[in-house]
């Protein structure tokens, strides 16, 4: 059965003003200079390992600076609808039968809790926890835990990494315009589409697969 699996910040929730208020709050104690907003809007055609090469944070550090940056952004976040559409197109995608995942770098209790408050009750599988740059791996285990091939599943997200990992397993990725990363910068790379807004991914599956239940 195909299989829809959605990464969570900038891709189910608008996650740019959370990320910025937190790198202001925790960015200094690594080594991280005063940033504009500005500045890091110029950043979102990079990949994430440019991005912390300019900040200048050493990469032993990475893993817990992603670590303090999340646990900065949660209560921002908890506060934040899902981006308009998603509630909508996650409703529809189940009604037509399609198994959906969220897999994130973000804690899995957060993940559960944020669906909870916003009533995204359609996801069948939710993974959380993943490391900055071991999403193939997280996708991996997806495939081999639902038994489908890579082919059967296609991530959605808004990174330059989020391509990467599906690119990595073999598996199709569709890239959204509203996230951190700009959507020049995702066009170049070669997602499979690039979604103006949520429900073209559904324009985008009738033309690849038939819906289950049709």
């Amino acid at each position: 059965m195909p299989q829809i699996c959605f990464d969570f910040d900038g891709t189910l929730v608008y996650s740019f003003d959370a990320a910025f208020n937190a790198l202001q709050s925790v960015g200094p104690a690594f080594g991280c200079g005063d940033l504009t907003r500005e500045q890091l809007q110029d950043m979102r055609g990079m990949h994430v390992r440019d991005v912390i090469r300019i900040l200048g944070v050493p990469l032993y550090r990475v893993p817990q600076l992603a670590r303090r940056m999340r646990a900065a952004m949660r209560a921002e976040l908890m506060e934040t609808p899902p981006v308009e559409g998603v509630p909508e197109l996650l409703l529809e995608l189940d009604r037509r039968g399609y198994r959906l995942g969220l897999l994130s770098s973000n804690a899995e209790s957060s993940l559960r809790d944020y669906v909870a408050r916003y009533g995204l009750n359609q996801f069948d599988v939710v993974i959380g926890g993943t490391g900055l740059f071991s999403k193939a791996r997280a996708l991996r285990g997806l495939i081999r835990r639902e038994g489908i091939r890579a082919a059967d599943l296609i991530y959605v997200g808004d990174e330059l990494r989020d391509l990467d990992a599906a690119r990595d397993v073999g598996a199709g990725f569709a890239a959204v315009s509203w996230g951190y990363t700009a959507p020049e910068g995702l066009a170049s790379a070669g997602p499979d589409c690039l979604l103006e807004r949520p429900g073209d991914l559904l324009e985008h599956l009738v033309r690849i697969w038939p819906s289950p239940h049709d």
